[in-house]
């Protein structure tokens, strides 16, 4: 990249940011909850801008924007992607009608994403604008009127639930729900207590708690492993001397009870998938104040992976199951 446009780059960047401080100072928003917005005090970010095809007259393209956290350097950072040509296609410009956070899922879909990008979207920050003219004011108004306003508003609404039973977290970025499901697998196993403590544990991961994240999902794991327990149980299997799957099951059951009733059948685990459990339970083990956020974070990703993996391998046949007759 020449001069001029680093110059240029960094020119639209300050820009936008006055725009993006000036919207929070609207709000008059106490201290305290400034933590809650991803550009104020020490916070770096990513600027991401993609040129896509766009099949409508008068425009031959537009721009997708979306912004990351920018753990890796110490300033903000603006980088740019042409995929016109790559989403010069039907499948892109007609049959997507989601608007701009499926064509970004798209793109992610397609390998065009890097993972670390997609991975961080910050939520509220997903913008497009028609054509390549978005070097002006009025697009750096819109939306940074766009972002603040949504991250105002989820605080809003995080402030006024009374009840304790949150509802599938709205502030996490689309790619983290679409990758992992968990807004269905909330819906699949259906059961208060789990959705409540798994939740809690999405909100830790959202403010950037990872201690409290990686403890809470090692729970959930322990929780969901009970669930596929008792499912089993409630569907009628019982052993050769017609005992339930809880039989000799402690009252405070440990991680390692719970892989041993998996060992068992009807479940009957592998060596390979018992070294995989305890992995993730070692993986929760391992999260504390020594380690770096950027560890910590991507240990509770491998628990979310793991949770994920229980309810796709796991959850769906204790559900179906049918005792032998």
């Amino acid at each position: 990249m020449d001069g001029n446009e680093e110059n240029k780059n960094q020119s639209f960047i300050d820009k936008l940011h006055k725009e993006y401080l000036k919207r929070v100072d609207y709000f008059n928003v106490p201290e305290d909850e400034l933590t809650r917005y991803s550009w104020v005090g020490n916070k770096k970010i990513k600027i991401c801008a993609i040129k896509v095809f766009y099949d409508e007259p008068g425009y031959d393209c537009y721009t997708l924007f979306f912004a990351t956290k920018n753990n890796k350097n110490n300033s903000d950072e603006f980088i740019k992607f042409d995929f016109s040509k790559e989403t010069e296609n039907p499948e892109f410009s007609h049959k997507i009608r989601g608007g701009t956070k499926y064509k970004l899922s798209w793109l992610k879909n397609k390998g065009l994403l890097d993972e670390e990008i997609e991975n961080d979207v910050i939520p509220g920050s997903i913008f497009s604008w028609p054509g390549e003219n978005w070097n002006v004011d009025i697009f750096r108004e819109r939306w940074s009127k766009e972002w603040v306003d949504y991250e105002y508003d989820i605080t809003q609404k995080a402030e006024e639930i009374p009840t304790p039973i949150q509802p599938f977290p709205q502030t996490r970025q689309r790619f983290f729900v679409d990758r992992y499901h968990f807004n269905d697998m909330l819906e699949d196993i259906d059961d208060s207590q789990f959705t409540d403590e798994f939740n809690q544990c999405l909100f830790a991961y959202e403010n950037e708690k990872w201690f409290l994240c990686a403890v809470g999902l090692g729970s959930c794991l322990e929780h969901l492993m009970y669930i596929i327990l008792k499912n089993y149980d409630e569907k009628g299997y019982r052993d050769k001397q017609n005992n339930g799957i809880f039989k000799g099951f402690p009252k405070a059951p440990t991680s390692r009870d719970y892989v041993l009733a998996f060992r068992k059948n009807p479940i009957n685990i592998s060596m390979r998938q018992e070294s995989f459990i305890n992995s993730l339970f070692m993986i929760r083990n391992s999260v504390d104040h020594h380690n770096t956020g950027k560890t910590q974070k991507n240990a509770c990703d491998l628990l979310l992976d793991g949770i994920s993996d229980f309810y796709n391998d796991y959850y769906e046949k204790s559900v179906l199951y049918k005792p032998d007759k």
